[in-house]
């Protein structure tokens, strides 16, 4: 389905705004629209930034016949390749059809996925493709693999061992001096294979290393949920970015497109003798103006998206397309304690600073019993002789009792420095506290701030396009000169860009809250939902 918009007009061009797949059936329109602008003498422009699709005869359309005099605007690179080979190729037989054939797999390559994204919809795949959601994940498994190895301290350790030699030996090595008698014994062949077994069978340390490196696994979750809540954070101030950037490029579009109405006027009223030439020169400045600003606005909104692309691991080739609106529904604030009360129970980092303190003691604790006893057992049995046929048997039975008498100031040292780190996580808890207090108070301010700037703004917005049409009709009726238009026009755009920058901030300032308050985490994937997104 194909939906023609009339855009822009000038006394000169007349610019048609496409949306939808353009099919053979569709052209008879175009052919019309293109007579009735040969008629009035007008070049037309077709805008082709939001066709999805053409087929081989609107190709042919664009390179042949009444289709040529139309000026494509913002044509995609694989219609512009199909419509350079369908003009330089022969004209039916196998030529075109091989062309076509060669282009059409080319644009399935060419044209980029248009992939609609939310705002949840960003934040999972932040989590699942960007870097920092990678890496936390990555550190979760650390800390587990630390404590699978802190907890084999304490399991049987069985190992074995299998030996074949030819020795010569020199007795005198081992203080044997014999009369008459050679000092060197061999060669002959030794063989041994044996297992060994040894169990800790008393080690408070190692039992305390173990509880202390299972807490380091509930730390590293605590963090991971707080780096989650900071990509979530990041991802919603690039989205209101992107957001932002396409909100100018909407209000430029539309100045634009009232610039080249305003030339028009004052061309046609030059014409008539109304105006002078230096109105319709200062409406053609004005045209430049706001084509320059739309450049502008585009180049930042790339910008935005490139950068969102980047952070939730997209392709850079695709289309993005943001489906949650710039403007939310204002919901009621909540009062500072309602909002600290919540962030006490959302934000991990209060949890994790009072995990990292549980870690601490945990360590403490097992560095203290390293001055304890601890009893070992080992047995080794096996089979050894001079040849397999007469192996005999042999074994080993031990119990080994360990006690630190003297280790340097070694236990000492570790003891002292753990304590300074609990100390450390003490300060750090109630840092913390502090912080999390001045986030959710400076959000709340941030908060109302913005919605007052945003109502502002668009109380503002509506004056000043008061004022342009109060300007544009005393222009029209030769009351006053273009210079009062012009005003009125630049202040318009200067209220529109505050009204874009105050929902702007209003938006950035919903998400610091949720942020502050721990309320970000409703963005956030719920488990076991990612495999049917």
């Amino acid at each position: 389905m194909l939906k023609i918009e009339a855009g822009a007009a000038t006394a000169k061009e007349q610019v048609y705004r496409l949306t939808g797949r353009i099919d053979a059936e569709h052209l008879d329109e175009l052919r019309t629209l293109l007579q009735s602008a040969r008629l009035a003498r007008k070049k037309v422009v077709l805008d082709l930034e939001s066709v999805s699709d053409v087929d081989r005869d609107t190709v042919r359309f664009f390179t042949s016949g009444p289709g040529r005099a139309a000026h494509l605007l913002h044509c995609p690179a694989y219609v512009k390749e199909w419509c350079r080979v369908e003009a330089r190729s022969p004209r039916g037989g196998k030529a075109v059809a091989f062309a076509l054939i060669v282009f059409a797999l080319s644009a399935a390559t060419l044209r980029a996925e248009t992939v609609r994204l939310s705002l949840r919809e960003a934040v999972s795949r932040a989590l699942d493709e960007g870097t920092a959601g990678r890496l936390a994940s990555e550190r979760s498994m650390q800390a587990r693999a630390r404590a699978d190895q802190a907890r084999a301290g304490l399991l049987p350790q069985v190992d074995g061992e299998v030996q074949d030699s030819n020795q010569i030996l020199n007795l005198k090595t081992f203080g044997l001096t014999i009369p008459g008698a050679p000092s060197l014994v061999g060669p002959f062949n030794v063989f041994d294979a044996h297992v060994r077994i040894a169990a800790r069978l008393l080690d408070v340390a190692a039992y305390r290393r173990w509880r202390a490196a299972r807490q380091g696994i509930v730390v590293s979750d605590v963090e991971r949920r707080t780096t989650e809540n900071e990509i979530a954070a990041a991802v919603a101030t690039l989205y209101v970015a992107v957001q932002r950037a396409e909100a100018s490029i909407e209000a430029s579009r539309a100045n634009l497109e009232l610039s080249r109405k305003l030339f028009g006027i004052a061309e046609d009223q030059r014409k008539a003798g109304v105006a002078t030439r230096i109105d319709a020169t200062r409406a053609s400045v004005a045209v430049s103006r706001q084509n320059q600003n739309l450049l502008v606005a585009q180049n930042r909104a790339n910008a935005s998206r490139l950068a969102l692309v980047r952070a939730i691991g997209m392709s850079f080739s695709d289309d993005l397309v943001l489906t949650d609106p710039l403007h939310d529904d204002a919901v009621p604030l909540p009062t500072v304690d309602q909002a600290f009360a919540a962030a006490r129970i959302r934000r991990p980092e209060l949890r994790a600073v009072s995990e990292r303190l549980r870690e601490v003691e945990l360590s403490i604790s097992a560095e203290r019993a390293e001055k304890l006893p601890s009893l070992g057992a080992q047995f080794v049995g096996g089979y050894n002789g001079n040849h397999l046929r007469d192996l005999d048997w042999n074994r080993t039975v031990g119990a080994t009792l360990s006690i630190p008498i003297f280790t340097g100031g070694r236990l000492s040292a570790r003891i002292a420095e753990d304590e300074s780190r609990r100390r450390e996580a003490l300060i750090r808890e109630k840092d913390v506290e502090r912080e999390v207090e001045e986030d959710v108070r400076q959000a709340l301010l941030d908060s109302e701030s913005a919605r007052s700037r945003a109502a502002v703004a668009e109380d503002g917005e509506k004056l000043a396009r008061q004022e342009l049409e109060f300007a544009q009709d005393r222009f029209v009726n030769g009351i006053s000169s273009s210079i009062e238009v012009d005003n009125a026009q630049a202040s318009l755009t200067a209220a529109q860009d505050d009204r874009i920058a105050a929902l702007a901030d209003e938006a950035q300032a919903r998400f610091d809250l949720a942020r502050a308050t721990g309320d970000i985490r409703d963005y956030l994937p719920v488990p076991g939902a990612v495999a049917n997104r």
